[in-house]
Parts: structure tokens; C-alpha cells; sequence
């Protein structure tokens, strides 16, 4: 129906206003919109509101389990305290009857320090005069032995003596035999060089003479073939010639044959030289031989001081040998030892840190179950934060005790390497790779942020 034309026709309706938003002059898909939006944000409001009641719920009853674990916790300390009272007096009225025992035992002890002080007083007078009498006897003992020593000591000198001489006539008799020995080896090998030479010249000549008759042989023999050969060439050239065309092959081949039968001569001549080349070379050989050994014999005196020189070389090389093996021994026990406190360190380092982070798993453990707890109660701002402070002093003091530990650590690698260094070991046959940080419960190790005047109590 249209509106009434009049004196309020041309008045504008009221603006109404809904979250600062005018909703005079919205279209009607605008206000539907609107509408729909403005009822999302009531339902989210109520939502909100229930939540915050249930959480405001759960924090009244967390607050009332708290307070009754406090009075109970109170309740324990006062028997506590109470037990404590009454283990002092129980203390108290043992030390007095122990005080008391303590006085007769100090008087009977009195009585038998003094019994005792005099018979030890008797006892120490019997054995001064037994040990005057002792030491008469050993003054007497000890002038006796020092005659039988002197007697014992010219007794050796003589036979000091006396070895000297028996061992100089054994030395000049085993020189001079050795010296017999040295010139009859030195005619043996010369007579020996002088007999090789002689066998191998008559042996050389003996076969350059068999080998040249050889040669001389098969030349006259090869002659001899050639010479008939060719006749008989001539005649089968002339028969070829006269009557059949056809020999010529054969005799091509016999030619080849006698050509071959002269190159197998050849080689057996050429042989035949070498050989005696290579009978000529062990001649040569024994020459150089005999040189060698006259050289050997005239520097036979040197050698002779130089074994002498170097059997002293030997002997203080021994002594040093022993000297360093000695050394050497000592240094392997010192290095056993410093490897057995290297693993005992080790051992007690890793002790350490297991134990820090049983503790701090264990921490953890309690905190995740009291977030469980937490994670179903509604919790203000003052309790969240002193909840986020709570768990900020327990990470604290995580990290106060990881950087206490790795101090701790490298106090212990640096105190090893400095043994190590004076040692004269070097770093890196350790075995091992030292550790620079140890990560406990998940935190991040930090090398070199730990407390700066923080000392270890297991620094050696």
C-alpha cells in the first residue's frame, strides 16, 4: 500500500545504528548480509563466553586441589618438625651416656698408659744393654771382615794380574794365526788363479784349434760338394739342353738345397766363433778375479781396524739401545697411565652427563604432564605468566648445569693435553675426537657461553 500523501510525507525516518554501521539506507541484500554477519559474530560471542566460564570452572577447582595439597603439605612439616624435636632430645640424652662412657675409658686408659710406660721402661734398659753387647759384637764382626775384604781384594789383583798375562800370549798366538792363515788363503788363491789361467788358456787354445779344424773340414767338404755339384750341373745342363726342358726345375732345386747346405755352414762357422768369444770372456773374468783379490788381501789391514772401530760403534750402540729402551719403557708406563686417566675422566664425564639428563628428561616428564593437566583449565593471565616464569627458571637452570658441565669438560681435555703436550705426545694420537659441547634434553649446546668464573671441583 502506498504512503499517505500529507503534512509527514516529506519527514526522513529515524537512522538506526548497529555497531557504528548505518543501516538507514542499506538495500535489502545488504541488510540480509548484515544481518547474517552480525549473527555469526553473536554466535562466536556465546561460544567465547561459555569457554571462558568453563576455564573460569576449571581454575576454581585447580585453586581448591592446590590449597588442600597445602594444607596437607603444612600438616606433614609440622610432624615433620615435631619428629625432628623429639630425635634431638633422643640425641641429646645418648651424647650425655656417651660423654660418660667416654671419661671412664679415658681414666682406665690413663692407668694402663702408665702400667705400660713402666714396663716398657724396664724393657728399655734390658735391651740397651743387649744392644751394646750387639754392637761390640758387630764392631768386632765388621773389623774381621774388613781383613778377610783387604785379603779377598790382593787375592783378586793378583788374579787380575795373572789373566792379564794369559790373555796377551792367547791374543799374540791368535794373531799370528790368523796372520799364517791370512797368507797361506792369500797363496792358496793365488796358486788357484795362476792354475785357472793356465787350464784355460790350453783349454781355449784346445778348442779354437778343434774349432778351426772343423771349420777347415766343412769348407774342404763344402768344396768338394760344390765342385761336384757343379760338374754334375754342368751335365745336367747339357743333358737339359739336349734332350729334356723339364730338368731345369729339379736342378733349381738341388741349387736351393746346396744354397742352404751353405748357409747352415755359414752359421755352424759363425757359431764356432762366438764360442770361442765366449771362452774367452770367463778368462777375462778370472783376471779381473785374481785384481780383486790382491786388492782385497792389501786392504786387509784396514778392515781389520775398521771391524775394530765399528765392534766399539756396536757396543755404544748397545749401551745407547738399551739406554733408550730403557727410556722407552718408562715413557710406555707413563702413557698407560695417562690413557687410564684419560678413561677414567671419560668415564666420569659421561656419568655426568647421563645424570644431568635423567634429571632433565625427568623434568621434562613432570613439566609435559603438568601441561596435560594445565591444557584442560581455563587459566588467567596472572597464572599463565607465573606458569611461563615457572618454566623459564627450570630452563634456566637447565642451562646453568649444561654450561657447568661442559666447563667442567674442557677444564678436563685441557688439563689431558697439557700432559699430553709435556709428554711429548702428540694431539692427535688420542684415538679419539674430544667432545667441544654436550646437548642435554634437547638443548642447544653453546661452546664458550658458559659462566666465566665458573671452576670444577674435578679439575686436575
Amino acid at each position: 500500500m502506498a504512503p499517505k500523501g500529507g503534512k509527514g510525507g516529506g519527514k526522513k525516518a529515524p537512522a538506526i545504528v548497529i555497531d557504528g554501521v548505518d543501516t538507514s539506507e542499506m538495500t535489502r541484500e545488504k541488510l540480509e548480509q548484515f544481518t547474517l554477519k552480525v549473527k555469526e559474530e553473536l554466535d562466536k560471542e556465546r561460544e567465547e563466553r561459555n569457554y571462558f566460564q568453563l576455564e573460569r570452572d576449571k581454575i576454581r577447582t585447580f585453586w581448591e586441589i592446590t590449597r588442600q595439597q597445602l594444607e596437607e603439605a603444612k600438616a606433614e612439616l609440622r610432624n615433620r618438625e615435631r619428629a625432628t624435636e623429639e630425635a634431638q632430645e633422643e640425641n641429646e640424652a645418648l651424647l650425655e651416656t656417651e660423654k660418660q662412657k667416654i671419661k671412664h675409658l679415658k681414666y682406665e686408659q690413663q692407668a694402663a698408659a702408665a702400667a705400660l710406660r713402666a714396663e716398657n721402661l724396664v724393657a728399655l734398659k734390658a735391651a740397651k744393654e743387649e744392644h751394646t753387647e750387639q754392637e761390640l759384637e758387630l764392631l768386632n764382626d765388621k773389623r774381621a771382615l774388613r781383613q778377610e775384604m783387604r785379603e779377598k781384594m790382593l787375592a783378586a789383583q793378583d788374579e787380575l794380574r795373572r789373566a792379564k798375562l794369559i790373555h796377551a800370549e792367547e791374543l799374540s798366538k791368535t794373531r799370528a794365526e790368523f796372520e799364517e792363515r791370512a797368507r797361506q788363503i792369500e797363496d792358496k788363491a793365488e796358486k788357484k788363479l795362476h792354475e785357472t789361467k793356465v787350464e784355460l788358456a790350453v783349454k781355449h787354445r784346445t778348442e779354437i784349434a778343434e774349432v778351426e779344424e772343423r771349420k777347415n773340414k766343412q769348407l774342404s767338404e763344402l768344396i768338394a760338394h760344390h765342385e761336384r755339384a757343379f760338374s754334375d750341373l754342368k751335365n745336367y745342363y747339357n743333358d737339359i739342353t739336349l734332350n729334356n726342358l723339364g730338368l731345369i726345375s729339379s736342378l733349381k732345386q738341388q741349387m736351393e738345397e746346396m744354397q742352404k747346405v751353405k748357409e747352415r755352414a755359414e752359421k755352424i762357422a759363425r757359431d764356432a766363433v762366438a764360442e770361442a768369444k765366449g771362452l774367452r770372456e770367463p778368462l777375462e773374468a778370472a783376471i779381473v778375479d785374481n785384481k780383486e783379490l790382491k786388492r782385497q788381501m792389501s786392504n786387509y789391514d784396514r778392515d781389520k781396524a775398521a771391524l775394530a772401530a765399528k765392534t766399539k760403534q756396536l757396543a755404544s750402540l748397545e749401551e745407547q739401545f738399551e739406554v733408550l729402551k730403557w727410556e722407552y719403557e718408562v715413557l710406555q708406563v707413563r702413557f698407560d697411565r695417562i690413557l687410564a686417566e684419560r678413561d677414567e675422566l671419560k668415564a666420569r664425564f659421561s656419568k655426568a652427563v647421563l645424570e644431568v639428563q635423567q634429571r632433565a628428561s625427568l623434568k621434562t616428564a613432570l613439566l609435559e604432564a603438568k601441561l596435560k593437566n594445565f591444557e584442560g583449565r581455563d587459566l588467567g593471565p596472572r597464572e599463565i605468566h607465573d606458569l611461563i616464569k615457572l618454566k623459564d627458571t627450570q630452563v634456566e637452570d637447565l642451562r646453568y648445569e649444561a654450561a657447568r658441565l661442559r666447563k667442567a669438560h674442557d677444564d678436563l681435555l685441557a688439563t689431558y693435553e697439557a700432559k699430553l703436550a709435556k709428554l711429548g705426545v702428540p694431539i692427535e694420537e688420542l684415538g679419539f675426537k674430544p667432545l667441544k659441547a654436550v646437548a642435554v634434553a634437547g638443548i642447544t649446546p653453546v661452546i664458550g657461553q658458559g659462566p666465566a668464573g665458573l671452576v670444577t671441583k674435578d679439575q686436575v
